[in-house]
């Protein structure tokens, strides 16, 4: 009978297209096929195998599927599988899978990679993907593969049929599997003794299948007996399988040489009797040495190394990159790297993508290496890099960049210390500059209410340099406390923030540790207030413990003067400082924003989420409400909200926008 036709496995190039027919798709029927096994022997037995298996032709034309391969992507009895498999992986692993799968194709090598495929619950699941070709005659006549779940190591567990048919097929199938299987496929009984087992696994231990059948397992491997035993016996006391066990150690067939493998062992039973133990080896080996390797290799660099595809999207990063960027590779892998960390220059102003030099190296092919760049952390701060970044090539196509860049921060002061003396009198005369010809910027982000109260804003300074560029604080306020400006802004900010409160906006105003102490601030905020008319309610003034370490009474002073007016204290930066109980008692506080040290890592940190549910409690024992800082993703802001804080503020919020100019145009002369 003529063999029916098949879509191909992949929708470019050629690949499989898994089509499906009840539970399980059908081989073409025949009584006996070339491999001397009856077709519905092997369907039955791979229809019960613990674990996704597929068979494809040379073509990459499927098959075969077994049954858990239909009920992992969903697919109902009747119902075909339309367009390609390639459709079941996630849209970011597409375009890999289409390349892997080409070069295992060509090369006619064994496929083993890591990708992303959508369940039925549309969940996607990392899987560990393996095949190897069977050849006859020199050619290859079909693929054999399977799907692991790598993802939480779902657990590979097989329950045989409930009769001894059913388990005679199965270890049938082992046999079936024994040369092509780039799987350990065994069972031994209840006196550990080898009954079935296929060749990959026999090649594993030095020994032939014949040298391990009806020996006992401590005979045939003794240096893994310790390792192994306590796996069979659990098995048998608790009748569950045990899924994905890390083992390492010597065998026959590789003396001196340090091996690695995941094992599973499950309990063969027939009519609900434990008849003995299915064995399922993976050897790790060189996954694990590769991944040693990189280890060594990258995560020992003092320099930042980290990989992007061709898009320009994050695929890795070393133990120094996360270090000196904030960010984990699990929270960067797949964002676009310009976007996130290279967008701007060290003054704060923009770096368009079409002259990031970076990026060019994608599309110019060629090495590139900067001296004086900047990137910026997680929490918003910029520091100087320099960096060398190459193409990932493979064959005559760039597939990625790999770059290395260091901090240079330090580099950059001890190289240029005079010189920033010189220019710290340089930046004292544009901060006096940027006072006289109203050259400060306000910005506003938004704080959200959590737990009901009307929303907000915390206003942030900004300074406008001579060529229109935007000078965050950090670039001119520690200059301007140096030089004693300090004074002069705070004035600036505070008479602007009270014009803009009279429109009823609530606004949260910093306080310079000057200003506390020297009170100089206290009768023109009385002024400005009586003068404008603004209600007092809608000015919240931010103290950092910072600034109150400085001088707790003269600040305990100067917040009583303000809460008098009718205006509100919020402790800032709660937490960081050693005196927060001292502040609590003796300040009249009505907010306490809880820092962004705290919040930016709350969903993975248990200790960070003991401590803010720490502030939070001890926040409404002294009446106090609470804002988090640094809320940039919807999962932080679902933990803030399940631990009661009142308000969050951050990136997901909001970003911190101009404040309009149309807002400021009939703010009078000072």
């Amino acid at each position: 009978m003529s063999r029916p036709r098949h879509r191909p496995l992949l929708s470019r190039g050629g690949g499989p297209t898994p089509s499906t027919k009840g539970e399980t798709a059908k081989l073409a029927p025949r009584a006996v096929d070339d491999r001397g096994l009856h077709p519905e022997l092997c369907e039955s037995s791979l229809a019960s195998l613990p674990m996704i298996v597929w068979i494809a032709g040379p073509d990459g034309s499927i098959e075969f599927v077994n049954r858990l391969c239909s009920e992992f992507l969903g697919l109902s009895p009747g119902c075909n599988l339309a367009g390609s498999w390639i459709d079941a992986l996630h849209p970011d692993d597409a375009d890999r899978a289409r390349y892997d799968w080409d070069c295992a194709r060509r090369g006619e090598v064994a496929l083993d990679v890591e990708w992303r495929i959508r369940r039925a619950d549309a969940e996607y699941r990392w899987m560990s993907v393996r095949a190897a070709p069977v050849f006859e005659r020199g050619l290859i006549r079909r693929w054999v593969g399977t799907c692991g779940d790598l993802e939480d190591q779902k657990r590979l567990e097989t329950h045989l049929r409930s009769s001894e048919r059913m388990a005679a097929e199965s270890l049938t199938l082992l046999e079936t599997l024994q040369s092509t299987a780039p799987v350990g496929f065994g069972f031994v009984d209840l006196d550990f003794c080898c009954v079935r087992i296929n060749e990959t696994l026999a090649a594993m231990t030095g020994a032939t299948v014949r040298e391990m059948l009806s020996r006992p397992v401590p005979e045939v491997v003794p240096a893994l007996w310790s390792q192994i035993e306590p796996l069979y016996h659990r098995v048998l006391d608790t009748g569950r399988a045990v899924v994905n066990h890390p083992m390492v150690g010597e065998t026959a067939a590789n003396p001196g040489e340090m091996r690695h493998w995941l094992v599973s062992c499950h309990p063969v039973q027939i009519d609900g009797e434990t008849i003995g133990i299915g064995i399922v080896v993976v050897d790790v080996t060189d996954r694990h040495q590769a991944e040693e390797f990189r280890s060594v290799i990258e995560d020992n660099m003092a320099e930042g190394l980290f990989t992007l595809d061709a898009k320009g999207r994050l695929m890795s990063m070393n133990a120094a990159a996360t270090s000196m960027l904030g960010w984990t590779e699990a929270e960067l892998h797949g964002q676009p790297v310009h976007a996130v960390i290279h967008f701007q220059h060290a003054d704060g102003s923009p770096l368009p993508e079409e002259e990031c030099e970076l990026l060019k190296v994608r599309t110019q092919a060629r090495t590139v290496r900067m001296a004086n760049e900047a990137f910026t952390r997680k929490d918003g701060s910029i520091f100087s890099v320099a960096y060398s970044a190459a193409p990932l090539v493979s064959g005559r196509k760039v597939q990625g960049v790999v770059a290395v860049f260091r901090d240079v921060t330090e580099e950059n002061t001890e190289n240029s210390r005079g010189y920033r003396e010189s220019a710290a009198l340089t930046w004292m005369g544009r901060i006096r500059e940027a006072i006289d010809h109203d050259r400060l910027l306000l910005y506003s982000q938004p704080i959200l209410p959590l737990t009901g109260g009307d929303p907000s804003e915390e206003l942030l300074l900004r300074m406008s340099g001579p060529r229109g560029e935007i000078i965050p604080p950090g670039g001119f306020l520690p200059i301007a406390e140096k030089c004693g400006l300090i004074g002069e802004i705070d004035h600036w900010v505070i008479n602007r923030a009270i014009w803009l409160a009279t429109s009823g906006r609530r606004l949260k105003v910093n306080l310079s540790a000057e200003s506390i102490s020297t009170m100089d601030l206290l009768p023109q905020i009385e002024r400005e207030l009586g003068r404008t008319g603004c209600d007092p309610a809608n000015i919240v003034f931010e103290i950092t413990e910072t600034a109150m370490m400085r001088d707790i009474d003269a600040g305990q002073a100067f917040a009583l003067r303000l809460v008098d007016m009718g205006c509100s204290i919020a402790l800032d930066d709660f937490g960081t400082g050693f005196g927060s109980f001292t502040y609590l008692k003796r300040l009249p506080i009505s907010y306490i924003k809880i820092d962004i040290e705290f919040v930016q890592d709350l969903v993975s940190n248990p200790a960070n989420q003991h401590v803010v549910k720490a502030i939070v409690s001890l926040a409404r024992a002294f009446g106090c409400q609470t804002i988090a800082e640094g809320v940039e993703d919807a999962e932080t802001l679902a933990v803030v909200s399940e631990y009661g804080v009142d308000y969050a503020q951050g990136f997901l919020i909001g970003r911190p926008k101009p404040v309009s100019s149309a807002c400021l145009v009939q703010f009078p002369s000072l």
